[in-house]
């Protein structure tokens, strides 16, 4: 492992790797790069020994690093990036309110903001709005801002002068967009430092804040009860998705907007902040990382090659025969549109009637397959996919528990990526075709299958033998090689499903990091559980199960517990 630290924690860095090297790491197993992160990047990123890359950082350092990886034009090299977000918590008029500013004040100010898991947004229902702002005011009132080495302090200095210079911005902009209900006093030990009061806005909409404020700033935003769901798809369409905050004492619904959410991190009834490896994994989605979460079951996987997969396939970055032309332009975003309308309500569809609706899919294909012939290994195909669709079911079926304190309650679940398309030209086996795309359906994704003529006619068959099932509109379909390119730069899309041994791999992955926006990835994982586990993102769901009147597993408890 090379480990290069943020120039400003260079100093706890080097500390943290003495402290490796003293519980007996090996030397040179781990060596630290102290240098500033262009200079690093453009050396070490370019170079093939570089096998894979974790990332911790902004969105845009993110995209950067995606694109000088798919430079070296060859497979898609690893890349598990954790960037920022626009972390919300929405509380509805049942909620309990000194709880709840107890959490905005923690998961606000604490450490000065600068958790990537801090809390930006703060929906109120608007019944009780008045009330919590005035008392999470009184809160902020006995709040200390001041030298972090004395025990009194409860909100120290921000980290440099480039992050108090953007807090100061920030500040000004909120003059003209927002309204400002607190903001703490500074002591005599803020006149050096890199200090910032922290503040309370309030702002009409979260379209307001163009970008996340990393800092102790919370803006509240008001809501009417009849638009919590509304409030849901306005924090989902930032395109972040790192964590966010549920207030509710009605579980039901507390259980409904987690499932809604598309942040990767949920926390009900607590804190938004202090993720703890293996009780509650952490990562975001979309603008927010690339998954899998750290302190997860699912991440030192990712760091892993599958031995099957051939070696010596001429790659190739650029291929003129995927042009496209304004028609096509035209089709692709038709088809594209179809599956993102179409993909909400197909990932919340029950599991079992996804898988159903897969399994009439296959029994079609094999009643028609006497008259039509489909491929020379139809019947290894079709069972091969069945068993497949068993895996999804024992994996999906039932969510991880994850351990944690008597009251909390920490669960692992895995839910579908979005839109995909699956990639199949000549060099891909019509096996992984339909795999891979069985697979994508009964996870939850909606999938647009690109194919070249070869497969055409066999996709299309494919979505009428869907569409006969009972299967909703949109969640398959099929497209030519010429929707290529304009669907992998469409915002709708999720990734690119694609077999390892397809020469046109490393040009998926080249306009894949063109893209503005999410860090997206080519999915070539050959074998049951790897190919389930690319197919869908985590999602951790932290609730505090005393805060909606009692926990009662400690009415059920036994000497043995």
């Amino acid at each position: 492992v090379i480990a290069k630290p943020a120039e400003q924690t260079s100093l706890i860095a080097l500390r943290a790797i003495e402290l490796m090297r003293e519980a007996g790491l090996p030397e040179n197993v781990v060596q630290t790069v102290i240098a500033k992160g262009p200079e690093v990047g453009s050396t070490l990123l370019p170079d093939s020994r570089i096998a894979a890359v974790m990332f911790t950082g902004s969105t845009q350092t993110g995209t950067l690093i995606s694109q000088i990886l798919a430079e070296r034009g060859g497979e898609q090299v690893p890349l598990i990036a954790e960037t920022g977000g626009q972390n919300c918590m929405i509380v509805d008029s049942t909620a309990l309110p000194e709880q709840v500013v107890d959490d905005v004040i923690a998961s606000g100010f604490q450490s000065a903001g600068q958790r990537c898991s801090a809390l930006r947004v703060f929906f109120i229902q608007e019944e009780i709005a008045d009330n919590v702002i005035r008392m999470i005011k009184g809160a902020m009132k006995e709040l200390h801002v001041g030298d972090p080495s004395l025990l009194s302090t409860d909100v120290g200095p921000v980290i440099d002068t480039k992050a108090l210079n953007a807090l100061n911005e920030h500040a000004e902009y909120m003059t003209t967009h927002g309204r400002l209900h607190h903001q703490c006093e500074m002591s005599s030990e803020t006149t050096n430092g890199h200090f910032f009061a922290p503040r309370l806005y309030e702002v009409d909409d979260i379209s307001e804040l163009k970008k996340e404020v990393f800092g102790p700033c919370v803006h509240v935003v008001r809501f009417k009860s009849s638009d919590i769901n509304k409030i849901i798809d306005q924090v989902n369409s930032t395109g972040f998705g790192l964590t966010m905050g549920i207030h509710s004492r009605i579980e039901e619904r507390a259980q409904d907007l987690a499932r809604r959410s598309r942040a990767g991190n949920i926390y009900i009834n607590r804190n938004m902040i202090g993720a703890v490896v293996g009780v509650q994994p952490f990562g975001g989605r979309g603008l927010s990382g690339t998954g899998p979460k750290a302190g997860g079951p699912n991440y030192l996987p990712r760091l892993m090659k599958e031995k099957a997969t051939p070696n010596g396939i001429e790659l190739v970055k650029d291929d003129p025969s995927l042009a496209t032309d304004d028609k096509s332009v035209k089709e692709a975003n038709k088809l594209m549109k179809a599956a993102n309308k179409a993909e909400f309500n197909w990932r919340l569809t029950d599991l079992n009637n996804r898988i159903s609706y897969v399994r009439q899919l296959l029994a079609n294909v094999a009643t028609v397959a006497h008259t039509k012939e489909f491929a020379d290994d139809l019947d290894a195909t079709l069972a091969s996919a069945r068993t497949q669709l068993i895996d999804v079911e024992r994996k999906m079926k039932k969510p991880t528990e994850l351990p944690g304190p008597t009251g909390e309650s920490n669960t692992l679940y895995l839910e579908p990526r979005g839109t995909l398309v699956v990639f199949a030209d000549k060099e891909v086996s019509f096996h992984y075709w339909v795999m891979a795309l069985t697979t994508a359906l009964a996870t939850g994704n909606t999938v647009v299958t690109v194919v070249s003529d070869l497969f055409y006619q066999e996709a299309t068959e494919f979505v009428n033998l869907f569409v006969k099932t009972g299967a909703p509109k949109g969640v398959l379909q099929v497209a030519k090689l010429s929707h290529l390119q304009p669907m992998l730069e469409h915002d709708a899309l999720a990734g690119v499903v694609i077999e390892s041994n397809c020469s046109r791999s490393a040009y998926v992955a080249n306009k894949l990091s063109q893209r503005v926006g999410a860090i997206l990835p080519t999915i070539k994982a050959e074998y049951n559980d790897n190919l389930i586990q690319r197919l869908v993102t985590e999602k951790t769901i932290s609730n505090d199960v005393t805060a909606s009147g009692g926990n009662t597993s400690l009415m059920t408890l036994t000497d043995e517990d």
